[in-house]
């Protein structure tokens, strides 16, 4: 990260420039880095650093990752303004959040708007795992869908996805549905199913497979999976939770790297009809 090292040097020793990290997450006014070890003891000055640069007011701490089906990160407040809820602009859509309570995934913003541009028109989607609104609201806004049901089982994160329904103005075509997909998600009504989670998606598939029309539909299935089993894997999950309907593979990539040796994948898949 050559911006803070210009800014350290002096401060930190060389080998401690040396274990600076090369980026941040940036969201709204906030700026969340992650630190090996070695550097937590300079953290305060880490931050420091950062604050003012493009209007960076507040400076977080990773601490870990998303924690339980809620998804809640784990962040630590290290300097500047300690209001953690801001605004974040993202494929020409305003979502509001407050970082410290609620997930947001910067480095997914390609897929969303991937997923976006392949919505048809007329077509009922279904987004299992809404959050605060990351694939719904670009569908709402840039594709030709006539109603999107957004399910979100974290109160917080539900009432920032009502509020960004509201601020994009697309409350006559998004439904915000509270609780868990598994009771609440509406059954027999999508042609597009949207899984946009990790860890615990396969235990949904199922799910998936009854909100899909009868005559089937489209699967966007994301896990996070072991690189020696990038593709194989979730394409047997699929498979089996299908039960004999047709499964056509319309496509399958990584969206990142998760971390070292797991992959973040999507498979964009074509579920047809039972076997009868």
């Amino acid at each position: 990260m050559g911006y803070l090292a210009e800014k350290l040097r002096g401060v930190l020793t060389e080998e401690e420039l040396s274990l600076l990290p090369r980026g941040f997450q940036r969201v709204g006014h906030v700026a969340i880095i992650s630190l090996p070890d070695a550097l937590l003891c300079r953290s305060c000055e880490i931050a420091g650093a950062l604050l003012g640069a493009g209007g960076i007011r507040t400076v977080m701490l990773r601490e870990g990752g998303i924690s339980g089906r809620r998804r809640v990160p784990s962040l630590r407040f290290l300097a500047g303004d300690p209001n953690t809820e801001t605004l974040h602009r993202e494929n020409g859509c305003l979502f509001k959040l407050d970082v410290a309570r609620v997930m947001l995934s910067p480095g997914n913003v390609f897929e969303r708007a991937r997923i976006a541009g392949l919505v048809g028109e007329g077509e009922t989607v279904v987004d299992m795992f809404a959050g605060i609104g990351q694939f719904t609201i670009p569908i709402a806004r840039h594709s030709g869908a006539a109603r999107v049901y957004s399910v979100e089982i974290n109160p917080t994160a539900f009432r920032y996805l009502c509020e960004n329904v509201r601020m994009n103005r697309v409350g006559h075509r998004v439904v915000p549905i509270q609780g868990d997909c598994s009771s609440v998600a509406p059954r027999g009504i999508a042609d597009r199913v949207i899984m946009g989670i990790l860890h615990v998606s396969q235990a949904y598939l199922r799910t998936a497979m009854e909100v899909l029309k009868p005559e089937g539909g489209i699967l966007h299935y994301h896990e996070s999976v072991p690189s020696r089993l990038r593709f194989e894997r979730p394409v047997k999950n699929v498979m089996r939770a299908a039960g004999g309907r047709e499964v056509e593979i319309l496509g399958k990539r990584i969206v990142k790297r998760y971390a070292p040796g797991v992959d973040h994948v999507v498979l964009d898949v074509r579920i047809g009809r039972g076997g009868g």
